[in-house]
């Protein structure tokens, strides 16, 4: 039965990066591209967290940590690098 709901969580998560992936791509602004992809790297956070829950291995905590302070440090730069521009 748990096979179920790691199939169902992880096809959602598939649909919705194929949704933030087009606003990636559609996305008239750079803020929405920005915004897309924090939100892609959250959704393949998720996606790392129900495998690594579904398997119960540790293994995968380190690459959790790793993409979530590549996250942060991601919206950190565009956010630095759109606040000069609006000066």
């Amino acid at each position: 039965m748990t096979g179920v709901f790691v199939w169902t969580a992880l096809a959602l998560l598939g649909l919705a990066a194929v949704l933030v992936a087009v606003r990636l791509v559609r996305g008239p602004t750079t803020l929405d591209r920005a915004a897309a992809v924090d939100v892609f790297v959250a959704v393949l956070l998720c996606g790392v967290a129900v495998v690594a829950a579904d398997r119960g291995s540790t293994a995968y905590l380190p690459v959790l940590l790793v993409l979530a302070l590549l996250g942060f440090a991601g919206s950190v730069a565009v956010a630095r690098f759109t606040g000069r521009d609006d000066r």
